[in-house]
């Protein structure tokens, strides 16, 4: 099975392959069996000379994907000309996994119409991967590592147009701007990085957390009533609160917090979130009363990890 294309396929060929010299070029019939393809198929798990029956096209499509280029396939071997790039996730050989870009035309008409399709296979994970790298560079907060506010207004609104059932925490560290004034920004700095982890420890893995201003926090707890989040946002205020040293005063370190139901507006639900947090805050003082006064603490012990990226869909 070699590289067996008439004239005209070759030139279509050509010009899909104008992106680059490792792509793969083959043909298929209109069942979607390859017939003829070029040798670095090989790494796709579909050595051709070694194999009696022909691989099927979709054979090298992992089965999440298989719907989108059986479509594919079905539309340009009826003769449908001038299709977009498909992309999905190989499924076999030293390249499973990895993300490819698929780009089919008809064949050659002959008597009784289109005879299979001719296309090319372009590796693009590399792409797809500083895709990711960007897209969590836009949607973390680079200090905490935590999802910034882009990704939980996004959030958000996702859970109140679908109607999904959870609540709204929002947190906010108090006193901060005299923390940055006595100890400096390096020590603020420090004190964001602490109360992202205080947030990891105490909340469950579903929860999602974000930072979304200065020293403003925000949880999106699904499936949970407002009794237990108010008993995890207490957890967080417990293990957060402490006195800090500034020469002969203390500056209490503590964070008010407001918890609100998600409705199916979501700023309405961000606004009773943040008037909840507003009346928390007048009654800081209570929260600071048993307080032990401590040396200064080490803020920083990890190194914050980058979150799980939202699923985004392929294509």
């Amino acid at each position: 099975m070699g590289l067996d294309f008439a004239i005209g396929e070759l030139a279509a060929l050509c010009e899909m392959v104008a992106g680059g010299s490792t792509d793969i070029l083959l043909k298929t019939d209109n069942d979607g069996f390859i017939v003829c393809a070029s040798q670095n198929i090989a790494f796709l798990g579909a050595p051709m000379p070694d194999l009696l029956v022909p691989p099927n096209l979709l054979d090298l499509v992992a089965p999440h994907h298989v719907h989108r280029v059986q479509a594919e396939l079905a539309l340009v071997a009826a003769g449908n000309g001038d299709r977009n790039w498909v992309e999905f996730e190989c499924a076999h050989g030293p390249e499973a996994g990895h993300w490819f870009a698929l780009k089919l035309q008809p064949c050659s008409r002959r008597a009784g119409g289109p005879n299979g399709t001719i296309g090319v296979l372009r590796n693009v994970e590399e792409r797809r991967r500083l895709e990711d790298k960007l897209f969590a560079a836009r949607m973390t907060d680079p200090l905490t590592g935590l999802t910034n506010r882009i990704a939980f207004l996004s959030m958000l609104r996702h859970m109140a147009e679908h109607r999904r059932a959870g609540c709204l925490a929002l947190f906010r560290i108090e006193h901060f701007r005299a923390i940055n004034h006595r100890l400096g920004q390096d020590f603020g700095d420090d004190v964001l990085a602490a109360f992202g982890q205080v947030l990891r420890t105490v909340l469950r893995q579903r929860d999602i957390l974000s930072r979304i201003g200065d020293a403003s926090f925000a949880v999106l707890l699904p499936d949970s009533g407002e009794t237990i989040t108010a008993d995890l946002c207490t957890q967080v205020q417990d293990v957060f609160a402490d006195e800090i040293r500034a020469g002969k005063a203390a500056l209490p370190l503590s964070a008010a917090a407001g918890v609100a139901e998600i409705g199916v507006c979501a700023d309405e639900t961000l606004r009773r979130a943040e008037m909840a947090a507003f009346l928390d805050r007048t009654n800081g003082s209570t929260r600071q009363s048993n307080a032990q006064v401590r040396p200064r603490p080490p803020l920083r012990p990890f190194a914050a990890p980058m979150p799980s990226r939202p699923h985004r869909l392929a294509g």
